[in-house]
């Protein structure tokens, strides 16, 4: 893989794919499409159509839809910082494009006009479109979020149901002047993303689950081993210390003979398991029963005498 390759990011991935499907639709799933994206942009009216995108792909995708329409592509600016913009400059190309769409000059009121998804293939073409368009996706190595960010409630509504449409179930929320309509289970936008063609993102995000599933299993198989490492550790110095004040208060030699041993065997190895201790034993013990015996010494050390 590329250097420039390893340097984009996963929403950039998402939507290379979706470009490369643009080449191969039908006519009316890209019209659906070019719809999706043109409505999305920063703006979609007769005083002005235009689009700001850090990804390259779409701002070529809007200028050939544009061009489609009015005969010539308007020119794909770039910023300093990186971004592309695109804008239909003259009034009357933005009233052929949205004569294409049938909406008229004086529509302000602005809807997802459905004569323009005409079939059921282009309700996902159309979508890919608005995912181009308005959509960000965080990386989920990070977390597990899809938002379409849109500047009109009706709008926002438009495409809640539509997306519904497609069994996926989104949820939405105004945020300061804008509405996001947001996806945060990781199934529910792998769908999303199978749905409008982007299999390699959503196979990508499947992979990344499983590897965090993986490691935080073996995360909690370590945090488990070493607490129960650290309790053992605990415990033996705990013991280890009754045995030596069962020496210097001299009543070690009180202790039965059983627990004389087992005291001797814990002095000699600090660091032996109760299963350990318990075969080294004469007389072979049991984990629970060496436990027991261990806490009876500790016990007879901590007692009045």
């Amino acid at each position: 893989m590329s250097n420039e390759a390893l340097k984009k990011s996963f929403a950039s991935k998402a939507k290379d794919e979706i470009c490369l499907i643009s080449a191969d639709m039908s006519a009316c799933c890209y019209h659906a499409m070019s719809y999706g994206l043109l409505l999305c942009g920063r703006s979609f009216s007769s005083s002005s159509m235009m689009i700001v995108t850090e990804h390259e792909g779409t701002a070529l995708l809007y200028a050939r839809a544009v061009g489609d329409i009015i005969g010539v592509q308007p020119p794909i600016k770039v910023s300093d910082s990186g971004k592309y913009s695109v804008s239909v400059s003259r009034k009357e190309d933005r009233l052929k494009v949205l004569s294409a769409f049938g909406i008229s000059e004086n529509n302000i009121n602005v809807r997802i006009n459905r004569a323009n998804i005409s079939d059921d293939c282009c309700h996902a073409a159309f979508v890919r479109g608005v995912f181009l368009g308005c959509a960000t996706l965080t990386s989920p190595r990070k977390s597990y979020q899809l938002e379409f960010l849109l500047p009109y409630l009706h709008l926002a509504d438009d495409l809640l149901n539509l997306v519904q449409e497609l069994n996926v179930t989104p949820k939405m929320v105004k945020r300061r002047s804008s509405y996001v309509i947001y996806i945060k289970k990781s199934e529910v936008i792998e769908d999303l993303l199978m749905t409008i063609g982007a299999q390699k993102s959503a196979f990508e995000i499947m992979e990344i689950k499983i590897e965090k599933d993986v490691r935080n299993k073996i995360n909690r198989k370590v945090n488990f081993e070493t607490a129960n490492i650290d309790r053992s550790v605990a415990a033996a110095s705990e013991q280890r210390e009754a045995i030596r004040k069962l020496r210097e208060s001299g009543r070690f030699d009180e202790l039965s003979e059983e627990l004389q041993e087992l005291a001797r065997l814990r002095e000699e190895y600090p660091e032996a398991s109760l299963k350990e201790l318990g075969s080294l034993l004469s007389v072979s013990l049991s984990r629970s029963g060496v436990h027991h015996r261990l806490n009876k010494i500790v016990s007879i050390a901590n007692s009045d005498f």
